[in-house]
C-alpha cells in the first residue's frame, strides 16, 4: 500500500514541477529519479554477486574436504589401491579444478597453486 502512495507522490510531484516551473526542471527531476533507480539496481546486483561468490567458495571448500576424506580412506590398508576410490579421487580433483577455474574467471579470487607432491 505504501508503494502506491510513493508512486502517486512521484507522479504528482513531477506534474506539479512541470506546471509551475516548466519542462527543464521536470527533465532534471526525471533524470534524478532515473539515476537513483540505476544506483539502487547496481547496489542490488553487487550484493547478489557477493552472495554468489560466497556460496561458490563454500561449495568449493566442501568438495575439497570430500576429496581429502576420500584420500584418507584410500590410504587405509583395507582400501589401498582400490580403483573405484582412485577414480573418485580423480573425479573430485577435477571438480575442484573446475570450481577454481570458475572462481578465477568470474570473481576476484587469487588461485593458490598446489605443490607437485600433493597432487
Amino acid at each position: 500500500m505504501n508503494k502506491y502512495f510513493i508512486y502517486i507522490s512521484v507522479v504528482l510531484n513531477g506534474v506539479l514541477l512541470m506546471t509551475l516551473l516548466g519542462v527543464v526542471p521536470f527533465l532534471l527531476y526525471l533524470s534524478t529519479l532515473f539515476n537513483l533507480g540505476i544506483i539502487w539496481y547496481v547496489v542490488s546486483v553487487i550484493r547478489k554477486n557477493s552472495e554468489l561468490e560466497k556460496d561458490i567458495t563454500e561449495i568449493s571448500e566442501k568438495i575439497e574436504n570430500f576429496s581429502d576424506h576420500l584420500e584418507e580412506i584410500h590410504s587405509l590398508e583395507v582400501y589401498y589401491g582400490d580403483e573405484d576410490l582412485q577414480s573418485l579421487i580423480t573425479h573430485s580433483r577435477g571438480l575442484i579444478n573446475d570450481f577454481i577455474d570458475f572462481q578465477a574467471s568470474y570473481f576476484d579470487v587469487e588461485v593458490e597453486e598446489a605443490d607437485e607432491e600433493e597432487g
